[in-house]
């Protein structure tokens, strides 16, 4: 229930019924067109997916935190300030999310997400 609560978008409708129209997940990493409008100010600063769900999760509480260093995130990214996303280039972000599910939404979708973002902070 915590997870339904915490969904800023009201994606998830019901225990285990999600609707990926209003997952900022789906419109952040799948979706291949414009983010909806219903979006604004719903998305915090997620530019790539979303947690929130799994945050509150209570059962998550049981997980312990991964040791691999292949799931550590980029050193690159954590120099990066909020305002220089919006500067990054093809080749800056080949390099950073070479290796990266990142890379699933490509250039050209993250950088969509970036602006949308801005946007909405307008």
């Amino acid at each position: 229930r915590k997870c339904i609560d915490a969904c800023p978008t009201d994606a998830i409708v019901s225990e285990k019924i999600i609707d990926g129209s209003k997952c900022i997940s789906y419109a952040t990493i799948e979706l291949k067109d414009d983010i909806p409008d219903h979006f604004k100010n719903k998305m915090e600063d997620w530019m790539f997916g979303c947690d929130i769900c799994q945050d509150v999760c209570p059962w998550n509480r049981f997980a312990a935190p991964h040791q691999q260093s292949r799931f550590k995130p980029n050193e690159a990214l954590k120099n990066f300030k909020k305002g220089e996303w919006k500067e990054i280039t093809q080749e800056i972000f080949s390099e950073i999310f070479k290796k990266s599910p990142v890379k699933r939404t490509k250039f050209a979708g993250l950088k969509r997400n970036i602006e949308f973002l801005e946007r909405s902070s307008d």
